[in-house]
């Protein structure tokens, strides 16, 4: 049975578990909150639920990516997930993103914070609720030629960006086996840059490993 994993049990993390069972999937869900949107709809369940609700956040995100290998990866909790579990595996923390604004090309940044840089073809407008991101922004009227994804690679050529990739209009899932690959490449450098994004929008981190940290987790697994 093809296995989904959502972090993030709220409105948008329910979205995402109704479509990955109208597909037939096996769903886990991790939320910190016990008592998230998600418990309250679909129970906690148990080990080999249709439906599993658990309390945790990215650590335990991390520890059933790597001991279930789940086909699907939804990203729905408002942080970069990507990075969030390269830094739990490995013990890197955001570094300088000055790099970065010298290779995405300025028109695409929406904003900066600690090691990230929000990027979007939708720069200053709101964009439509389920948007189905057709070529021509129903928003802006830009022509998306090339996915935002590829412009990121094309930019980023040394850094690791993986598509979320669109599974119904407002739905996006990252491939599980591309995260794995993501943190075990991550588990032996010394730094490394990490993107999402799908067609439209993404996020960019730049990461580094503490002179201080432990040995990561993954080389142990």
């Amino acid at each position: 049975m093809t296995h989904s994993l959502v972090i993030g049990g709220g409105a948008y993390g329910v979205t995402c578990a109704r479509y990955a069972l109208g597909l037939g999937h096996r769903c886990v869900i991790v939320d910190p909150d016990p008592a998230c949107r998600a418990a309250g709809i679909f129970g906690t369940g148990g080990a080999g639920a249709e439906v599993e609700v658990i309390a945790g956040g990215i650590a335990e995100a991390l520890a059933l990516i790597l001991s279930s290998g789940p086909d699907h990866i939804f990203p729905t909790a408002p942080v970069h997930i990507c990075a969030a579990l390269v830094a739990e595996g490995t013990g890197m923390a955001a570094t300088d993103i000055a790099p970065l604004f010298a290779r995405i090309p300025p028109d695409l940044i929406v904003s900066s914070g600690t090691g990230s840089v929000v990027v979007s073809y939708n720069r200053d407008g709101q964009c439509l609720p389920s948007c189905a991101a057709p070529p021509v922004c129903p928003v802006t009227g830009r022509h998306r030629d090339v996915p935002l994804f590829r412009v990121l690679r094309e930019a980023l050529p040394g850094a690791a960006i993986l598509e979320s990739v669109q599974c119904a209009p407002g739905i996006g899932a990252l491939s599980g086996p591309e995260v794995i690959g993501l943190l075990e490449r991550a588990a032996h450098a010394e730094q490394i840059i990490v993107g999402t994004a799908c067609r439209c929008h993404g996020v960019v981190t730049a990461m580094g490993r503490k002179k201080d940290a432990d040995q990561s987790i993954l080389d142990t697994v």
